[in-house]
């Protein structure tokens, strides 16, 4: 008699950890499919977001739409640029007759020319450093107005020297023919 209480106690105790393991599975795999769940409507949110920024941007870069970025039509933009090619050979054509009325006379020798060349590239190696440190900076220097200035500065002195340049070259042209 006793023998047959100890394989029920066997078999209750095997039944039970049965059960325990299964409620632990059911339950690991009930954690795994909220995770999952959870992801899916993360993923979710995010595709809608996104949906939703790509009507946006659609909308926004139809030129005829109401929130578009370019209200303009085509005609007017097409007349805009045909004014100012107009205006452009307007300059070019003042340009050239300011030539031709004052021409540079002073000589120009290589040598200062090639002088005048390397200034130039330092000063333009100096610029693109000047440039590469604002752009460390993110465009947000500490003084705003003051960073605006040295940079109208430096831009008037790189056009100056760009002149000089042409003038020079000008100069060297003459003096050849």
């Amino acid at each position: 008699v006793i023998l047959p209480n100890i394989f029920l106690s066997n078999s209750y105790s095997t039944a039970i950890d049965k059960l325990l393991t299964e409620k632990f599975e059911v339950s690991r795999s009930l954690n795994r499919l909220k995770q999952i769940e959870d992801e899916m409507r993360d993923h979710l949110a995010s595709l809608k977001h996104e949906c939703n920024l790509l009507k946006h941007w659609n909308e926004i870069m139809i030129p005829a739409s109401q929130n578009s970025l370019y209200p303009e039509a085509a005609t007017t933009l097409e007349r805009r640029r045909e004014s100012l090619v107009k205006k452009a050979k307007e300059y070019h054509r003042e340009l050239e007759a300011l030539r031709t009325e004052e021409p540079l006379n002073a000589p120009v020798t290589i040598s200062q020319y090639l002088s005048q060349k390397e200034k130039n590239y330092a000063l333009e190696r100096e610029i693109k450093r000047k440039k590469a440190k604002l752009d460390a900076f993110q465009g947000l220097p500490p003084n705003l107005e003051l960073a605006r200035h040295e940079l109208r500065v430096a831009r008037q002195r790189q056009m100056e020297l760009i002149q000089l340049r042409e003038r020079l070259l000008g100069r060297i042209a003459d003096s050849v023919s």
